[in-house]
């Protein structure tokens, strides 16, 4: 794990964990022994989507929250997924802490060696945006591309190992906020991991995101926020 100094004012809103795995046929159990084992770490509960019917199954839906006492972290729960969302970051190693803590939970109910997505994302939120250009160093990927007219660039690409890297830009957004959304992926069907083995995973996708923050990351901004 590499040492990233934090920012003084950093533009993080919020980092994602995300693993999927085959749909669990008893998802109460597993939703009800997290709430249970998570309890004292994460008292309150919400229950999510309840207009969507039991037997209705939509990948990726999570339908119940658990936030933290100081409402700092929270991690949801679907019938194949899991995140843990931290809200008010204090910093990578704190964060993995929390992933490998509820993983080794999450362990008791399903099989998370055979995932078929791990996904680390980083949101960040730059406010009061005139142009672009000066918040970020984009290399714009057609030579008649008009960066005041394009809402929306996404970028992504695979890394020799296997790792899916996505840069998403939307400006404006709300009304003339700068949104940089940072995530790397990885679909591994066949294979089986152990929560140190996807630890290990997320450190190599936190220094890939952080890396490429620093490279995007324009020097006026820095001098404002570091």
């Amino acid at each position: 794990m590499k040492n990233h100094k934090p920012w003084r004012n950093a533009p993080l809103q919020e980092a994602v964990f995300e693993i999927r795995f085959p749909s669990i046929a008893d998802y109460a159990l597993f939703a009800g022994g997290m709430a249970m084992s998570q309890k004292e770490d994460f008292p309150k509960t919400l229950k999510l989507h309840a207009d969507i019917p039991e037997m209705i199954e939509l990948a990726g839906l999570v339908k119940h929250r658990f936030i933290s006492k100081d409402e700092s972290l929270l991690f949801q729960t679907g019938s194949d997924v899991l995140s843990i969302n931290s809200i008010r970051y204090s910093g990578f190693s704190d964060f993995l802490e929390s992933i490998q803590k509820i993983l080794i939970g999450t362990e008791k109910f399903i099989n998370i060696s055979n995932f078929t997505r791990l996904g680390l994302r980083y949101i960040n939120k730059f406010s009061n945006v005139e142009d672009p250009s000066t918040i970020l160093n984009i290399n714009l990927p057609f030579n008649d591309m008009d960066v005041s007219k394009t809402q929306l660039l996404q970028i992504h690409k695979i890394n020799d190992e296997g790792m899916l890297q996505a840069i998403n830009i939307q400006f404006p957004a709300a009304p003339k906020d700068l949104i940089l959304d940072l995530d790397v992926s990885l679909n591994l069907p066949q294979q089986s991991w152990d929560v140190n083995a996807i630890s290990s995973w997320a450190d190599k996708a936190h220094d890939i995101i952080w890396d490429k923050f620093q490279a995007l990351i324009s020097d006026s901004e820095k001098e404002v926020r570091i």
